[in-house]
């Protein structure tokens, strides 16, 4: 057991599959839990073995993303930022979670949102790592949390500046990576070399098509997705909440596979293809993914090709939209 405190353990059992090959069972899981003094309950890997069997089993099967995090929470596990994102004024009040205090983190992807807490954290080794805003914080639990606070006022009064894409040694317990990723805006409506688009059943649904690629120190990703949202309103307040629904998605493309620093050079081409159709809260596919500590061996940059969104909302006119995005 490591010194590090928390409330959860996960331990996923790696499964083990051919090629396209998908798994329609729930993935098996360990939990087991312990007692944190301070913060929020999260996953927790021992090794990076762990945590890459975990993401394995779900980015190989049917599983939905968002319906699992609710489950998590309601089994008292821990709270996923992909449900944090999702909840209403109502829900959100319930579970204590005040609207001011959520971290921003700039992916659309629905794993890494999955395996983040509501203060945007995960356990990996010895290490927690931390996405809020425009950094990934990488620290001990025994001071690095405190360090983050000291960071964030010396960067805000000036007195450190950093570029996109550097890193800084701020002390001992906290290392800070200033990210280089996008948030995609809800303005990129035009279809073309864009990340995003929105397409309208009405005014109070609308489908969101999303490519996205990021890398997050100890995560690295490129995929795409397709989700219907529902605008909410409560008071004066309004929102878009996903929805479930038939969604739809057809890719084609090119990238590049690029090694991080310390590990070998790499620096290759290589192709995906696929679809993915379900009645779902999101249909996402992801194309290739990497973990690993003090960061990930691989990021990922989209050259050429397509994605195919559409969805269905059958109470609307017109009840189905879609789009093609280019890379």
């Amino acid at each position: 057991m490591k010194k590090i405190l928390m409330l959860i353990i996960i331990a996923a059992i790696a499964v083990s599959c051919k090629d396209e090959e998908i798994i329609k069972e729930s993935p098996r899981e360990t939990i087991e839990t312990a007692q944190r003094k301070e913060g929020k309950a999260m996953l927790h890997f021992d090794r990076v073995e762990e945590l890459q069997s975990f993401i394995k089993e779900r980015v190989s099967s049917d599983i939905d993303y968002l319906d699992e995090a609710r489950n998590f929470s309601e089994r008292g596990l821990y709270n996923p930022l992909l449900l944090i994102y999702n909840l209403d004024a109502r829900e959100a009040e319930k579970k204590g979670i005040e609207e001011k205090s959520i971290p921003t983190v700039a992916s659309d992807d629905d794993m890494l949102l999955l395996l983040l807490n509501e203060d945007g954290e995960i356990g990996i080794e010895d290490k927690i790592f931390r996405i809020d805003g425009d950094f990934v914080y990488t620290y001990t639990a025994s001071g690095g949390s405190g360090d983050i606070n000291n960071f964030i006022e010396q960067y805000n009064a000036g007195k450190i500046q950093m570029k996109r894409g550097g890193t800084l040694e701020f002390s001992k317990n906290l290392t800070v990576y200033m990210h280089d990723n996008v948030k995609s805006s809800e303005e990129e409506n035009f279809v073309g070399r864009s990340q995003t688009n929105y397409q309208y059943f009405s005014n109070n649904y609308r489908m969101r098509a999303r490519q996205f690629d990021g890398y997050w120190v100890f995560y690295s990703s490129i995929g795409s997705n397709t989700k219907v949202e529902e605008r909410k309103k409560f008071l004066w307040w309004s929102w878009w909440k996903t929805a479930k629904t038939d969604n739809r998605l057809e890719y084609e493309l090119s990238y590049e596979v690029r090694s991080t620093p310390g590990f070998p050079p790499v620096n290759f081409v290589t192709t995906a293809s696929g679809f993915r159709y379900c009645n779902c809260n999101t249909a996402q596919r992801t194309y290739s993914w990497s973990v690993g500590v003090p960061w990930a061996p691989e990021r990922y940059i989209p050259l050429e090709g397509e994605s195919r969104h559409w969805a269905h909302w059958y109470t609307t006119n017109p009840n189905t939209v879609s789009v093609t995005l280019q890379y």
